[in-house]
């Protein structure tokens, strides 16, 4: 089913998986499912679970969110989207802990399985888990995912003006140092390998920078609660990624 017949923000589609038609529940949900796995597995990984049973548990969230209404009383009003997932998770996974019966990778009818979208990531980066407590990594790869989700747009944006220097500027002197802990590359270098001059390179990573701010802020009003929340969610994504 087609992405554009859904609301444009992930509180809409939280809100569409309320509505009576099986099809776009399920399809609103995959598409959910698909932007916000890593977090969820990446919580239970750190929690002490095994990769299998991450996995399992994983998959069973999800499905449960579809066969019980898990967030028919989902509200922007009452906090941030991510906190309102972690909630939900910690709960599902008190209730799997007393009744031993988590579903085993067996995605529910017509639902995405976990294999198949571990399998269509485009960009397998996986943050550094080392000294985190399972709620901050939930957070640290839900900032990761925005990220890398605004990166890829970024990417194709650069490729379709003709401005594949600035995007490669801008990951090697920004994003890399952010999430590899790599050094900055001097400007006069990534210059070098462009053929531009230390001035031009600069030039080129302003306007990346500016055109990934333009994309970021994109992508958080699909789930921020309000524009005034724009902001603060960026600074706060970044925040975490420092950590």
């Amino acid at each position: 089913m087609d992405e554009d017949a859904f609301p444009t923000t992930d509180w809409g589609l939280l809100k569409s998986l309320r509505g009576e038609d099986p099809a776009l529940r399920e399809a609103g949900l995959n598409i959910l499912a698909g932007r916000y796995w890593r977090p969820v597995y990446g919580f239970l990984l750190r929690s002490g679970h095994g990769d299998a049973a991450a996995k399992d548990l994983t998959q069973a969230f999800f499905a449960e969110w579809f066969e019980n209404d898990g967030f028919a009383k989902a509200d922007p009003g009452r906090g941030h989207l991510r906190s309102l997932m972690l909630t939900c998770l910690k709960r599902f996974v008190s209730n799997e802990r007393r009744s031993d019966n988590a579903q085993r990778r067996k995605p529910a009818a017509g639902l995405v399985s976990l294999d198949a979208l571990m399998d269509s990531e485009e960009h397998p980066f996986e943050p550094r888990d080392e000294g985190l407590t399972p709620d901050k990594v939930f957070d640290r790869r839900w900032a990761v995912g925005v990220v890398m989700r605004v990166l890829k747009r970024l990417e194709a944006e650069c490729e379709t003006t003709g401005k594949r220097a600035h995007y490669d500027i801008f990951v090697r002197r920004i994003i890399d140092p952010i999430l590899h802990g790599t050094p900055e590359v001097p400007l006069a270098d990534l210059g070098a390998q462009h053929g531009l001059t230390e001035k031009q390179a600069g030039n080129c990573l302003l306007t990346a920078k500016r055109a990934y701010r333009r994309l970021m802020e994109d992508e958080v009003r699909l789930y921020a609660e309000s524009e005034s929340d724009v902001a603060d969610e960026i600074r706060e994504l970044f925040l975490v990624l420092g950590q």
